[in-house]
């Protein structure tokens, strides 16, 4: 019954001898120098786009962003970005100012209406053009 209870002294005596060594070791590391590249950016690239428009429908949006669309069981929102950078969300039918209404809001683009009878499309993109059929 010693036996047991002094290898068992010695196992316990061990490990926390063992965790004081590993603790140690992490008080003495050096500063490593971090790598040029981010290796957490993958390989995707950034390029910047060029995004044309119809000089007529250009200025309807008055500099608003078409950001995100969400569809849900009952609702479809769109999710627009002023120029100041607040983000605000509106429903199909809802006016976004006084002479512009959503009229349809789908996965990558909603449809507004500037006018009666004048429809354009809004997409993610950034790319506004007058909707076929007008």
């Amino acid at each position: 019954m010693k036996v047991k209870n002094i290898i068992f002294a010695i196992i316990i005596l061990l490990q926390f001898t063992y965790v004081n060594v590993k603790a140690e070791d992490v008080k003495n590391i050096e500063d490593e120098e971090l790598p040029a590249t981010d290796p957490f950016a993958g390989s995707a690239t950034v390029t910047a786009s060029i995004v044309e428009t119809d000089s007529s429908a250009g200025d309807i949006m008055n500099n608003m962003r078409l950001i995100a669309t969400v569809s849900g069981a009952h609702k479809k929102i769109a999710v627009l970005a002023m120029p100041d950078g607040r983000a605000t969300k509106y429903e199909e039918n809802e006016f976004i100012f006084e002479n512009l209404i959503i009229v349809e809001i789908n996965n990558d683009y909603i449809v507004v209406s500037p006018n009666e009878g004048e429809e354009h499309e809004v997409y993610l993109t950034g790319q506004i053009k007058p909707r076929e059929g007008n």
